[in-house]
């Protein structure tokens, strides 16, 4: 079985860097969100074994959703230039594991993992479809997991019930980090997952300042979703929807603006990109030059959490 780990790298930086005091190396350099990405890393890859892992990026550039949406995460302040010069050496550390790191100009690292994941999941597809005679003992019966790593929970629309789930990691309590398949999303928002973006649709997003219907909040708009299934499906029926002349009124004002916000809040999963297998293996990484950069960065406590040449035995076979 192979387990894909994408780890939304802007995420868990963001997190890392406020969940951990300001720490320097010997020479000054500031090193807390290195330190506190490269810790959850490495607890990540320790707790779920995975056999493959790839980390997605977000860019300078401006994303579709900010061209098409001038507004579009308006409302967001400017990083910290603490944060924004640590970036690089996060990225170091990633590059000295061999991961693979994924950036695409116009878009945001959810659609890269989005975009991954479906490839991924269409691979798993094709071998279980593959007439026996073209399978080899490598392809036969082939199961393959995709778990999202991410501190955002924009990923839920993103899980297939468990061969694609979203683990949200909490700072050193695995126990009570939290995995999203199908029915935890179910659990949660009494939604499916590709409906969670006609919810957002509708009530909006205030974190990436996606308007929505103005006056319609989340209980509303679940209901909405619920009983109609979808945004298009509630406009489909608006003079049978069954809510108070005011709901029904903003709805009918503020179409075009669902109609876009469920543009802004989906996932584009055709992001132009490749994944190769053999580049994301965990365990193909030279560990020298990782135990150097640590003894560099002063991360020496880390290097005992290492992947190890046994972890490829150990990988998980089941879903999590």
């Amino acid at each position: 079985m192979k387990k894909l780990i994408l780890i939304d790298g802007n995420a868990l930086l963001h997190r890392a860097y406020h969940a951990y005091p300001p720490l320097t190396t010997p020479k000054g350099e500031l090193v807390n969100a290195v330190y506190g990405f490269s810790t959850m890393l490495l607890s990540v890859l320790g707790k779920l074994l995975p056999s493959h892992v790839a980390v997605a990026w977000d860019l300078k550039e401006p994303t579709f959703r900010k061209l098409e949406y001038d507004e579009y995460k308006a409302n967001r302040v400017p990083m910290d230039e603490d944060l924004s010069t640590q970036i690089e050496r996060t990225k170091e550390v990633v590059e000295s594991l061999n991961i693979p790191q994924y950036g695409v100009k116009g878009f945001e690292a959810d659609d890269i993992i989005g975009t991954i994941s479906r490839l991924a999941f269409e691979r798993t597809q094709e071998l279980k479809t593959m007439p026996a005679g073209r399978q080899d003992s490598r392809t036969q019966d082939e199961e393959t997991q995709v778990v999202i790593v991410t501190g955002d929970r924009d990923s839920l629309q993103l899980v297939k019930e468990k061969k694609v789930v979203v683990y949200l990691p909490i700072q050193n309590h695995h126990a009570q980090s939290v995995v999203f398949d199908e029915d935890k999303v179910k659990e949660v928002y009494g939604l499916s997952p590709r409906q969670i973006i006609d919810l957002k649709s509708l009530m909006g997003d205030a974190s990436d300042n996606i308007p929505g219907v103005r006056g319609v909040g989340k209980v509303t708009a679940t209901k909405l979703v619920q009983e109609y299934g979808s945004m298009r499906n509630v406009y489909q029926n608006i003079d049978k929807v069954k809510t108070t002349p005011r709901i029904k009124g903003l709805l009918i004002n503020d179409k075009t603006m669902a109609e876009k916000s469920y543009h802004l809040a989906e996932i584009n999963t055709e992001v132009p990109l490749e994944l190769n297998w053999s580049d994301c293996l965990l365990t193909n990484y030279d560990k020298d030059r990782v135990i150097s950069l640590f003894e560099e960065l002063n991360f020496k406590s880390l290097i005992s959490k290492l992947p190890q040449d046994s972890w490829e035995k150990e990988v998980q076979d089941t879903f999590i």
